[in-house]
């Protein structure tokens, strides 16, 4: 998905219809742009393609062997596509002072080697005795939960009430902990739809918490909405704070906004809007990840799987300052008819709902750093937020990917879009380069684990771009080729050896029950056991606002593939169909 392609596809070929109707699109010079637009690219944009970044401001790969960390090396280079240093500390930084606490691992649904069938639910339309917001049974014991699996649990974000869990159930208070914490700030950044049913309601009790506690709490949800749907701010900040209205010495502020930063107006040429999620807190706690607040997604019957992590430290202020930099668009844009942005909110002891918009988050001051995790926070600006280039995610991937000397690991949905009607699909180019590079060179292993095609939520999302595996396994044949000279038998000799291409598995089923194939949303890679990334933006490439984080700690990688990867690749290497584990490769076939 961009989330969910499903959800956009076709507004995106209506939008692209109509730019084609209308004509090409001209950006306008510097000198025609409004005040308060950035108005120096320095030769760079954000339309200006990553391997011309690349050759006009000389970024170096990195080198493994040095002294210098990568991530050190990697600042450096980054700071090379940033001339005014505008864009450090938000779209790039490095802090080093991060603790990931015992339970950083964000994962649903834990289910590794289970049966799909052993993976209990519990629907929405709830019988009998049920909590009304979180549509689930009550019980006192396990005995009263006859779902497969499911438990009778205390969920935190019920207020502790007793309820019967399915397989991600629990996972709504790693959300409500995490945000409850606050004594000042908390920054919410996900995309539309907006939290529903379990997930609004973890988050409205995670509200009124705050509100009984006193304490001056300024909370923000921003959420990224794609044409032409739009989300009706006021009406989110009125679900939040429903309960905290009527809670006596609160102090409380609630903004939510809605926006979308690019349709392909004469300002940009693109389509854009936050796909960050993000849930952070006084500067110090930030869950970043890929999970959606979608209560049909993630915690009904055939579970699309994710991954997301927990960190504290200077990484959350990141996530912050990140955060900033769209409320600042936000409230650039707040009063402009045609902009597609929505802001309001609520004070504690209003009688009513206003419009509002804070630019900038005040947090907690920072308290003195000491060692940690060293953990580069990495983002994308997209289009119509600037007129510099301000993707650095793009550069950092790939940087990481060209420094490795052992292997590579990837789960994602996709690493190829096919938007409909479009002839091919397209390719993160400058990456698939690295991977070949790296087997060109006898250097290791590429690892890519993809959701199974067809796959989708009881939602009817889609979680699958239509392109096959043996179509990203013929493209990398192509690009193996044109980077190596070899004849077409040598270069499927290399691939078949070294390219271990899988659809996603957790346990012995092909699919879910009912022949549902298996969906993944994760965000997640890996290089030589050590650097990994977690966060929103996808391998394949489209232009939205992304967040994430690329740790090197090789504790915490040692533990990732323990509890992730080594049961993720178990379990799916027995459909490869490329690779040495692969039964056969697919590959075979195009000689």
């Amino acid at each position: 998905m961009l989330d969910g392609a499903w959800r956009v596809r076709i507004r995106i070929v209506l939008l692209a219809a109509a730019l084609t109707v209308a004509g090409c699109v001209h950006l306008p010079d510097a000198a025609d742009m409004p005040s308060g637009t950035d108005r120096t690219s320095g030769g760079i944009t954000p339309a200006t393609p990553l391997t011309e970044v690349v050759r006009k401001r000389q970024v170096h790969p990195l080198d493994p062997a040095a002294a210098t960390p990568l991530l050190d090396q990697a600042m450096v280079e980054l700071a090379k596509t940033d001339e005014h240093g505008r864009f450090r500390g938000i779209t790039y930084d490095l802090t080093k002072d991060n603790v990931l606490g015992s339970q950083w691992i964000v994962q649903t649904p834990d289910a590794w080697g289970r049966p799909g069938a052993s993976v209990g639910f519990f629907p929405l339309d709830c019988h009998g005795a049920c909590n009304p917001d979180f549509r689930l049974p009550l019980c006192h014991r396990d005995a009263d939960c006859p779902e497969p699996g499911a438990v009778c649990g205390r969920l935190e974000a019920a207020a502790g009430q007793r309820l019967c869990l399915g397989h991600s159930d629990a996972v709504m208070d790693r959300f409500y902990r995490t945000a409850v914490e606050a004594t000042q700030a908390v920054d919410v950044t996900l995309l539309q739809p907006v939290p529903d049913y379990r997930f609004l309601a973890a988050l409205r009790n995670a509200v009124t918490t705050l509100a009984r506690s006193g304490r001056a709490v300024t909370m923000r949800f921003l959420v990224g909405q794609y044409p032409p749907d739009a989300t009706d701010a006021a009406a989110l900040v009125a679900q939040l704070v429903r309960d905290a209205r009527a809670v006596p010495n609160a102090n409380i502020t609630v903004y939510a906004a809605a926006m979308r930063s690019c349709t392909g107006s004469i300002s940009c040429e693109s389509l854009s809007w936050n796909h960050a999620k993000i849930l952070a807190v006084d500067g110090r706690t930030a869950l970043v990840g890929g999970h959606n607040m979608y209560t049909q997604d993630y915690l009904l019957d055939a579970p699309i799987h994710d991954l997301s992590m927990i960190v504290q430290g200077g990484a959350a202020r990141d996530a912050h300052r990140f955060a900033d930099r769209l409320w600042e668009y936000v409230c650039d844009h707040d009063r402009d008819p045609l902009a597609p942005v929505s802001v309001a909110m609520y004070r504690s002891g209003a009688a009513h709902l206003t419009g509002g918009c804070l630019e900038k988050m005040p947090l907690p001051a920072r308290s003195d750093a000491g060692d940690g995790v060293p953990i580069l926070a990495s983002a994308r600006l997209a289009s119509g937020m600037t007129r510099e280039f301000a993707n650095q995610d793009d550069l950092a991937r790939d940087l990481i990917f060209g420094a490795a000397r052992q292997d590579i690991l990837v789960a994602q949905q996709d690493v190829a879009f096919l938007q409909p009607g479009q002839p091919a699909p397209i390719y993160p180019e400058p990456t698939l380069a690295t991977w070949v590079d790296m087997m060109l060179a006898g250097r290791g292993d590429v690892y890519v684990v993809l959701s199974s095609a067809g796959s989708h939520a009881p939602s009817g999302g889609d979680y699958s771009n239509g392109v096959k595996l043996a179509d990203v396994a013929a493209k990398l044949l192509a690009v193996a080729q044109a980077r190596s000279g070899l004849a077409r038998a040598q270069a499927v000799d290399l691939l078949c050896a070294h390219l271990h291409l899988a659809p996603y598995r957790f346990g012995p089923d092909e699919t879910w029950p009912g022949g549902k194939p298996i969906g993944n949303h994760s965000k997640f890679w890996m290089v030589d056991d050590r650097y990994f990334y977690i966060g929103s933006d996808n391998l394949y490439p489209v232009d939205l606002q992304e967040f994430g984080y690329i740790v090197d700690d090789p504790a915490a990688a040692a533990e990732l593939l323990h509890v992730y990867w080594d049961k993720l690749w178990r379990w799916s290497r027995v459909a490869a169909i490329s690779g040495s584990d692969a039964p056969a490769c697919a590959l075979r076939s195009m000689l």
